[in-house]
């Protein structure tokens, strides 16, 4: 058994035939037909149904492709963790959902792109912004801390091997359109809110409330709209009487369309930059990360 013949057993599951998971791997059917076939006679098990319309897996092949994901997962997370730099290799971070990271990967493009040819921004859940960089998938990750979230957040942090320098500081700021009845308030209390709606980030980990990216938590809140989408939020704010909350420092378009108040007895929250304990920032992190200050400062 290899770790070319879980990858074969992988691509078919996903792509449902063998004709379709050699062509994606770049191979030839037969190649790819004689590495599954000598795998099932090794381990004495058949992993695929065989048809004319395709292939689909077994009991034992849904077992084995569970453990080869696994596998597969790990030996990813060890590629990325000792690879070394070359010109082609990509920059990534995850975060929350900032505006501000336009700007702030715009300059980190333009300043390397003769360097690098793949950039990534994934905007995501705060789990999965610890879980990528953890993973080595991104070298970087944003996300805020304050009273209520830090202690949960550094618990986690530290069972995931990983540490965080503290960017910038911020007030929180709410989020309505410019139609919204308090569009013209100089400040709001959230006893203002309570009579609408709120829109919030999707998270994973709702037993845990410091997993929360909303900056406010109204006990109160009689109606609550969900989305994973920072377009879509925008978009909600600006056609309904919804709230959400966020840092304040936005740009580009958005800008226009929405008005950001400051929140009345705002608690101090403080952007960060998440990195792997035993790994040195590269030169293209380091960057980003002075670019990152620079905006805040």
């Amino acid at each position: 058994m290899n770790i070319q013949q879980m990858k074969y057993v992988v691509a078919v599951a996903n792509n449902g035939s063998f004709r379709e998971a050699a062509k994606k791997m770049f191979i030839t059917q037969p190649s790819l037909s004689n590495g599954i076939r000598e795998l099932e006679e090794e381990i004495g098990v058949s992993l695929f149904i065989r048809t004319n319309k395709g292939a689909s897996l077994t009991d034992e092949g849904l077992v084995f492709l569970e453990h080869a994901e696994k596998v597969l997962t790990q030996m990813e997370m060890l590629e990325n963790r000792y690879q070394e730099v070359t010109t082609s290799e990509r920059f990534s971070i995850s975060s929350q959902h900032y505006d501000f990271l336009g700007v702030v990967m715009g300059n980190v493009i333009k300043q390397f792109k003769e360097q690098y040819k793949n950039f990534r921004v994934f905007e995501t859940t705060t789990l999965k912004v610890i879980e990528d960089v953890k993973s080595y998938h991104s070298e970087l990750g944003i996300i805020y801390l304050n009273h209520q979230n830090q202690s949960g957040i550094e618990r986690y942090l530290e069972q995931a091997n990983l540490t965080y320098e503290v960017i910038g500081s911020f007030k929180t700021h709410i989020f309505v359109g410019n139609d919204h009845p308090l569009a013209r308030m100089n400040e709001i209390s959230l006893e203002q809110l309570c009579c609408y709606p709120q829109v919030r980030f999707t998270q994973e980990g709702s037993n845990f409330a410091y997993f929360s990216e909303d900056l406010i938590e109204n006990q109160e809140q009689e109606t609550v709209i969900y989305t994973n989408d920072r377009g879509t939020l925008m978009n909600l704010l600006v056609e309904t009487d919804a709230y959400a909350s966020g840092s304040g420092l936005v740009t580009g378009f958005t800008k226009k369309e929405i008005r950001l108040i400051p929140l009345a007895d705002s608690p101090n929250n403080k952007i960060c930059v998440l990195y792997q304990k035993n790994k040195s920032i590269s030169q293209i992190g380091h960057y980003f990360i002075q670019e990152l200050k620079r905006l805040f400062n």
